[in-house]
């Protein structure tokens, strides 16, 4: 690909939301020399070893690209991308198992729980509520009625009046109108719980208890979303930007575009991994 295309999709990464770390390893290969080891690779990088990890940590856990803090990109031989993918992936394989990223991300799963609904008033509370608003608002028009004219205070006294006999009613164990609200306030919550089940279901599906299963989910998306890329795609260009030839290449998703531009050894190399990965997850 040319170089300035390479750039421009460069400058672009940080809007594209992905799946799992592919995207965070693509953008790695083209920053690294082969057989380094250890303190070294980030060196090369130009970014600390902490900075390094906590990026795959994000691109795991929030599904977005985090590469911030890299200086030297674009310095890898094609050539040699697919060994330091090989190199990344184990290295991003033992940090998902340590016990730090599994407390990451327990702390990101309880972030995103969805929070039960408060319990339905009761009717005990609902008519305390109407009397104690009902004689508020009565206290209110009954001060101004004090320093109002002669026109005003009678709008006041009407006010008055409403709000006395609506006093009252609260006040009556037979109230239709609190009867009424009861029975709204235990719709709301029967459709507040409804919809907290519902959020609660995919909660649980989304970031699994077992935080391997939830990289199980996140490596299984990157191989469906890369099982058909067309390394051979015509690129157009329009605008001083690169396009697909083919309309359909622009509708794939990020993923897809992420493996089309790391290349077939690349990407071949990423597949394989992952799908070693997964038998070995539960």
């Amino acid at each position: 690909m040319e170089q300035r295309t390479t750039n421009a999709f460069l400058t672009n990464l940080g809007a594209f939301a992905i799946g799992t770390i592919i995207a965070f390893l693509s953008i790695l290969l083209f920053s690294f020399k082969l057989n380094l080891a250890g303190d070294e690779l980030w060196q090369q990088l130009g970014i600390e070893k902490t900075k390094g990890t906590s990026s795959i940590k994000e691109s795991f856990l929030s599904g977005y690209l985090q590469y911030y803090g890299a200086k030297n990109i674009k310095n890898i031989a094609v050539s040699d991308r697919a060994a330091v993918a090989q190199n990344l992936l184990q290295y991003s394989k033992e940090y998902v198992k340590s016990p730090a990223f599994a407390q990451e991300y327990s702390n990101t799963r309880k972030q995103f729980k969805p929070a039960e609904p408060e319990a339905a008033k009761t009717e005990d509370e609902i008519r305390k509520k109407f009397i104690d608003d009902t004689k508020k608002a009565m206290a209110n028009l009954e001060e101004g009625m004090k320093t109002a004219n002669a026109d005003m205070k009678k709008i006041f006294k009407e006010g008055y009046d409403l709000q006395a006999n609506a006093l009252k009613d609260y006040q009556d164990p037979n109230s239709e109108m609190i009867k009424m609200s009861v029975e709204g306030e235990k719709n709301q919550y029967t459709w507040r719980m409804t919809e907290y089940n519902t959020k609660l279901k995919e909660w649980e599906k989304n970031y699994p208890e077992n935080h391997l299963a939830f990289i199980k989910n996140r490596l299984t998306v990157v191989l469906e979303s890369t099982k058909d890329v067309d390394f051979t795609a015509e690129l157009v260009s329009r605008n001083n930007k690169k396009y697909f030839a083919n309309p359909a290449y622009e509708k794939k998703s990020n993923n897809w575009k992420f493996a089309f531009r790391a290349g077939k050894e690349t990407t071949t190399t990423v597949r394989s991994f992952i799908q070693a990965w997964l038998k070995e997850l539960p």
